[in-house]
């Protein structure tokens, strides 16, 4: 299973050097990790991010472990959208199997670059 995470470029270089990607002040507030399907990338990367934060989607495997930490939101009027809940601290780096840095299109939208494999 595939699940993604949208950080910032700061958060993201923290991550590489860290070695586990922290958890930003909406999921402390939250309580857990907040991570999106695919097709819902650039909804939430348009709604929650400005262009100055450089974001990053990472793409996790989210291991038979994770799977039995991870719950569902359903969809509702200010989230239009199903999201994973993933009950832990922070995310290992070991589960990041690519990333990709958004582009932003035009002045204020974002769009999906490239995905790039992560290398250990």
């Amino acid at each position: 299973m595939k699940l993604y995470r949208i950080i910032s470029k700061d958060d993201w270089i923290q991550s590489k050097k860290e070695g586990k990607v922290p958890r930003c002040n909406s999921d402390k507030r939250a309580g857990h990790i907040h991570l999106n399907n695919f097709e819902d990338i650039k909804t939430v990367a348009n709604k929650y991010f400005e262009h100055s934060e450089n974001p990053v989607v990472i793409e996790l495997n989210v291991s038979s472990d994770l799977k039995k930490k991870l719950t569902w939101e359903n969809p509702t009027s200010e989230k239009n959208w199903e999201q994973a809940h993933l009950q832990i601290e922070n995310i290992d780096m070991k589960n990041v199997e690519r990333f990709s840095f958004l582009e932003l299109i035009g002045r204020d939208k974002f769009d999906i670059g490239k995905f790039i494999i992560l290398e250990s």
